[in-house]
Parts: C-alpha cells; structure tokens; sequence
C-alpha cells in the first residue's frame, strides 16, 4: 500500500515528554512530506497553539483542531470542516462545572473564556497561547458559539466524571480525557475521524491510503477511520488493542518509526515511493 496522508496527535505522540518535536521525528516527516505524503498534526490545541511546532514545515498543512470540532489550512486558515456544540449542551456543561467546583473552558472559534482565574487556568493558558476573558455563564458566548469546553479535573476522578455527563448529555456530545486532568466535550457530530474523512475529502485521499497514529482515547476515532492505525507504545492497553499496530513511545520517537516502517520502507517493510 502506497500511503498518501499520515495523520498524528500532538501530545504524547509527535511530541516528546518535554513537548518537543525531536531532530529524528521532524526529519521523518520531512522525508514523508518530500515523497507527497500530507502531514496532518491532530490536536485539541487552538490554530494559534500549533504555531510554534510548525515552522520546520513550511507549507499550508489542514490541521485538525479543538479534538475535530474544527480543521483548517495551517497558514491561510481556510475552513475544511466545523462543526460547534449544541448550545443547550454548553450551558449544562458550563452549569454543571461550576456546581462540582471545577474549572470550565469554553473555546468560542479561537476566542477562550473561563469560569475563574487560579493556577490551572494559567497554565491551560500559556499552552494555547490565548488571552482569555472570565464568564459567569454561557450567555456571552451566545452570538459566537463554543466550539469546544473542557473541565480542569483531578486525573482520578476522570472516569467517573465523563460517565456522569454522559448521563446527563447522553448521544449529544462526545466527551473524554484527552490528558489525565482535562475532560472535554465536543458535539457528537465533532471528532477527529470526521475531521480526518473531510481533509480526505478535500484533497482526494481515500481512508484506505491514510496512516494515523495516537495514544489517547481521543484519537480513537481517528484511528478507527484511517487505513492504518498505530498506537503509541505509551498509549494505554484498550488503545493498543484496537490498534493495527504499535510503535515506540513518544519518548524513543515513535511516530519517526511508523515513517520509517511504513512510508520510506525501511526494517524490511516495501514501500512505493
């Protein structure tokens, strides 16, 4: 198989422990991209927040957004698919953050509002790059729409948390940790394989020719859309298992070694170029 798009997630796969894009990994991926493959970074970051990571890669990737509620061209940021949350789904998020004591983002296009100011909130902040604006409800957010909310959660009680709100939201969002201590909520009809499916679109680039990489269950759809799925090795077992394969950690540059296997054929694997 001649694969034409390689799709990965950004923390905890294309980015090392100390969020960096190692020499190895930018130098796989500009092989790949030297050989028509489209590089597509999957992120729950903000356009904004990708910035820095993309300067080696000088072209107008798409890039998949706020976990699949968005996807745009990485320098022109012309719209390949969006789709916000229902309205009343984000003033019950909101509603019931609050009321449990949690911190509540809610991302409006590329806009961040906040439900308080404290020392998580800060460093959610720095990470995406954005200035933010405190909220007392959803009521301001009306006019934009939300694109995406999150909870800023002890990691222990992740689980429990998303069953709860899947209680109460039921089929009407998709919702999960995207790390130990976010939970977050996109529109049933937002994720990242429906992302990926309109990028294959608009390029012409059939699911079957596509390799996607991951470790959390944010990328489950993804993963379960493209051609080829690989797990990271630091991906949790359930991950791992619904995988086609699984490469290295993002600590000993696994993502570089999915190239290597399975786009410039290297370890013995034939590959077209």
């Amino acid at each position: 198989m001649t694969y034409k798009l390689l799709a990965t997630d950004m923390d905890g796969t294309l980015l090392n422990g100390e969020s960096v894009i190692t020499e190895r990994t930018r130098n796989a991926i500009l092989a790949a991209m030297g050989r028509g493959v489209l590089f597509v970074p999957s992120t729950g970051r903000p356009r904004m927040g990708m910035k820095k990571y993309l300067t080696d890669f000088d072209c107008d990737l798409p890039l998949i957004l706020f976990n699949g509620a968005m996807a745009v061209t990485a320098k022109t940021g012309r719209g390949l698919f969006s789709q916000g949350l229902d309205f009343s789904c984000a003033e019950t998020i909101f509603a019931q953050g609050v009321s449990g004591g949690y911190p509540v983002v809610a991302w409006a296009g590329e806009r961040l509002f906040i439900s308080c100011e404290n020392e998580e909130i800060d460093t959610y902040r720095a990470i995406t790059g954005a200035e933010v604006q405190v909220v007392a409800d959803m009521e301001p957010l009306r006019p934009i729409g939300v694109t995406k909310m999150l909870w800023i959660i002890p990691p222990e009680d992740g689980k429990r948390l998303r069953g709860e709100m899947l209680g109460i939201l039921g089929n009407r969002v998709n919702c999960y940790t995207s790390q130990s201590y976010l939970l977050e909520f996109v529109d049933a009809k937002a994720s990242k394989g429906l992302a990926l499916e309109a990028i294959g679109a608009a390029y012409g680039i059939a699911r079957e020719e596509m390799i996607a990489v991951g470790d959390g269950y944010n990328d489950v759809p993804m993963l379960e859309y493209a051609g080829l799925s690989v797990a990271m090795g630091n991906a949790p077992e359930d991950i791992k298992a619904i995988c086609q394969d699984v490469t290295l950690s993002n600590d000993e540059d696994g993502v570089a070694a999915v190239i290597e296997k399975y786009i410039l054929g290297e370890d013995g694997i034939p590959c077209q170029p």
